[in-house]
Parts: C-alpha cells; sequence; structure tokens
C-alpha cells in the first residue's frame, strides 16, 4: 500500500514552474476581467428582456377597438300643441282614411254652412252636437281630436262594435315620410314593446318598401332571454290593415290560453297589405311576387330574418304557419298549396276570392304529388252565413275543398251554423266540444309545430 503512495517530495514544484504559474494567474486575471466586463454589459439586457416577459405575460390581452354602437338619430320629437279655440267648419274639410291607401275613407266638405261627409258615391249632413262632435243621419256619432301639431286631422267613431280613428290624409302621408331609416323604426319597436300585449311599428322590406306590422309578444317573453317561440304570420282581408287580428282577438284571451297551457308561448305578426296603383290606392294581393318575397325571402335583410332577430321567434319553416281571412284566406291556401317547404301549417278562414279560384286550384294541380306525400297541415272554414256567399254567389271554399279532394290532397274543411263573413265571429265560434274556434285553430298550428 505504501509503494501506491507519493513520497511529499514528489508533489513539490520543480525549477520552471514558477515562471508558468505566473503566466497562468495572468491569463486567469485577464479571462476572469472579461467575464466581469461581458456580465455587466449582460445583466441589464437580461434584467431588462426579463420585465419586458413578465410584463407581457401579466398584462390583459388586447382587445381590438370596436365601433361604439350609438342610437339612431331620431326625428326630432314634436312637442304636443294644444288648440287655442275650437275649430272652425273650414278646418275640418279634407279626405279621411283608416291609414295611407286605405279603402275605407270619407270626404268631409262644407256647403253652405254645414259639413257634408260623402262616401260610397252617397252624401249626408253631419248634424253639430258641439264644436268638436257630429252626428250621422243614422245616429253614429264623430268626434273630432286634434294632433300633437294642434291640427283638428282626425275623428273617431264607432264601427262594428269598436272605436275606430280616421285620419286626415295630408297627416297620414306626412307621418310616413319622417322616418326612412329601419335602425328607427327598430329603436322605436324596441322601447315600446310589451310582453303579453300587441306592439305596432315598421319595417322597411327591400321586396315592398314600408310595411306596416303589429306584433304580439307572450307574456313570458324577455329582449334579454334565448328562448326562442314560434311563429303565426296573419294576413288580413280586404280593407283589413295590421291591427285586423288586434281588434279581432284581445290578447287578454291569447295570455289565458298560454297561461292554462292550451296553447303554447306564440309570437304572432299581422301585416298590412301593400298599396300599388296610381293613386297608390289598390290593395295589393297578398299572393303579389313582392309579398312572396316579403312573406317567404330567407334573405339577411327581409321580413323572416328580421322577425328571428328582434323576437326570437319563427327560427325555421317548422315553426311558422300562416293565418289568413277572406282575402288573406285566399294568400294562406295561395303559400300552403306554393309554399309548402316554407311554413309548418295554414289556417283560412272565409275564402271567397272566386276570381282567384283558377289560378289557386291550378297551382294544387300541378303540385299534387308533392303535397299528398309532403304538403303541410292545411285547415279552411267558413260561416253559412257569409255575406259573399248569400248575396253574391261566391264559392272559393267548398269549390277549393272539393278540388283538394279529387286531387287527394289532405287537409280539413269546417261549415259553421249561423256565422257570417266576421272574422271575430269565425274565431269565438263554438265547437261541438265547447271549444272557441280560435284556440283550436292555434292547437292545429301547435300540432304542427311538434312534429
Amino acid at each position: 500500500m505504501a509503494g501506491n503512495l507519493r513520497k511529499k517530495e514528489d508533489l513539490q514544484e520543480g525549477p520552471g514552474s514558477n515562471l508558468i504559474g505566473k503566466m497562468c494567474d495572468k491569463i486567469g486575471h485577464l479571462f476572469l476581467n472579461g467575464i466581469i466586463k461581458l456580465m455587466n454589459r449582460l445583466i441589464p439586457l437580461l434584467l431588462t428582456f426579463t420585465l419586458l416577459t413578465l410584463a407581457a405575460c401579466t398584462a390583459p390581452p388586447r382587445v381590438k377597438p370596436t365601433t361604439a354602437v350609438t342610437p339612431p338619430v331620431q326625428p326630432e320629437p314634436i312637442k304636443p300643441v294644444k288648440p287655442s279655440r275650437p275649430p272652425v267648419l273650414s278646418e275640418l274639410v279634407g279626405r279621411y282614411s283608416l291609414f295611407a291607401g286605405s279603402d275605407i275613407n270619407f270626404e268631409l266638405k262644407e256647403q253652405g254652412g254645414k259639413l257634408l261627409v260623402f262616401a260610397m258615391g252617397r252624401s249626408s249632413e253631419l248634424k253639430q252636437i258641439s264644436p268638436t262632435r257630429f252626428q250621422l243621419a243614422g245616429g253614429r256619432e264623430v268626434n273630432f281630436q286634434y294632433s300633437a301639431e294642434g291640427k283638428y286631422d282626425r275623428f273617431v267613431t264607432m264601427s262594428d262594435g269598436r272605436n275606430q280613428r280616421f285620419i286626415r290624409d295630408d297627416s297620414l302621408a306626412r307621418s310616413r315620410k319622417g322616418v326612412t331609416n329601419q335602425a328607427v323604426y327598430t329603436w322605436q319597436m324596441i322601447n315600446a314593446l310589451k310582453a303579453g300585449d300587441y306592439t305596432h311599428s315598421r319595417f322597411i322590406s327591400p321586396s315592398r318598401g314600408l310595411v306596416d306590422y303589429s306584433v304580439y309578444l307572450p307574456s313570458d317573453w324577455r329582449r334579454d332571454s334565448k328562448k326562442t317561440y314560434p311563429l303565426i304570420i296573419y294576413l288580413h282581408g280586404q280593407t283589413g290593415w295590421e291591427h285586423s287580428f288586434s281588434e279581432a282577438v284581445p290578447a287578454a284571451q291569447l295570455n289565458q290560453w298560454m297561461a292554462r297551457g292550451l296553447i303554447p308561448p306564440t309570437v304572432i305578426v299581422a301585416l298590412r297589405s301593400g298599396r300599388i296603383g296610381a293613386n297608390g290606392r289598390t290593395e295589393e294581393q297578398w299572393s303579389s311576387p313582392r309579398n312572396e318575397k316579403l312573406i317567404t325571402s330567407e334573405s339577411s335583410n327581409e321580413l323572416r330574418a328580421f322577425i328571428r332577430q328582434q323576437f326570437r321567434a319563427g327560427m325555421s319553416a317548422k315553426t311558422t304557419s300562416i293565418h289568413g281571412h277572406s282575402r288573406g284566406s285566399r294568400g294562406a291556401i295561395h303559400y300552403a298549396l306554393k309554399f309548402p317547404d316554407s311554413f309548418a301549417s295554414a289556417v283560412a278562414n272565409a275564402f271567397v276570392s272566386d276570381y282567384a279560384l283558377p289560378e289557386t286550384m291550378q297551382i294544387a294541380t300541378q303540385n299534387q304529388q308533392r303535397l299528398r306525400t309532403n304538403g303541410i297541415p292545411l285547415r279552411m272554414s267558413i260561416g253559412d252565413r257569409d255575406e259573399f256567399v248569400l248575396n253574391m254567389g261566391r264559392k272559393a271554399t267548398p269549390v277549393m275543398h272539393q278540388h283538394l279532394n279529387r286531387l287527394g290532397i289532405p287537409h280539413q274543411y269546417q261549415l259553421f251554423s249561423g256565422i257570417d263573413h266576421s272574422f271575430a265571429k269565425l274565431w269565438n265560434v263554438r265547437l261541438k266540444n265547447g271549444m272557441p274556434n280560435g284556440l283550436s285553430e292555434l292547437q292545429f298550428h301547435a300540432g304542427a309545430w311538434a312534429k
């Protein structure tokens, strides 16, 4: 073991070891100084890089700036003005209509210090009761009212058991020229929406222009919710308007049926038909090309997309139904036969448009194979005391019923005893089981949505 150990003397430096050691010390000293200088330069850089890295990791993510959404510029509100005196007869003169382009209108003229009303080629005197109250020969009263501008440009009278307001045509024209931006209409509509009630607004359609509509929203509808609803599009009859449905069907009735679970919560949109012709008073058929685009188009700027965006209703054809009365029933049948892929069901009340029979029957014949196998549920009804049937011999409903039977196209047909052309009476007539027909029709639609 001792042989493997070197002696202490063997570990001592030799004669040249001092010079080599000094050189090594010199080189080591220079190398160490270089390292120190390099580190002095690198440390600030490393610290800066570290701080930047930490800042990047801890700072919140950068969000691309978005354009602020501001309310649209709305027309300057008119400060209501109260007239300083009652109207004189000359201020009441003019043409009054239920709405712009309405077929229901009156012409008031002053003759010999009296106010005369002209309608349907006849004239009669308005007997003055007070400065703003007059009476027709039959006893019906006409009560004049003033606008926000302080002008006596409208009157209220009773018709079919309900009040109707007629406005002078020049005032109607001004009201429709006030807004040309859909954003303004939408903004106004949003602020006016009432769940469990009807709201009136306007929609600017690329295919048809300005469209007045009334929308019913169920009681549980909330703007900030994501819940979606089935949709019924209602088409009024001749001389009707967007309020025809709400005038016949109280919101309270719909609310009650939905609260009892008899029908699902449903959005109902009632449209006003367009006006065409040189004088702008010819009522447009619901089957016109413009109305077809308005009602069936899936374009992002048309009616269906607007309803889905604003009311979350009719999110697909499977939850969208169409319902019409009189001329509107012709429209409902037209869409059921020509566009079955666009709707879930159709109800047609009091179809008496005999002039449209050839075209409607032809559509059914052309599409019979498709309608037999993939048609939508269709329900037609009419009263046996319908004035158009009794006085004018109209027979569109039974003829269409027989034609569909011959073609083997499934549908329902009902004839109500003692009921005339009135939509309200057709809606409220009781079935054999005691159920109101209107409720049964809504359940008919709901059955189609559930499939």
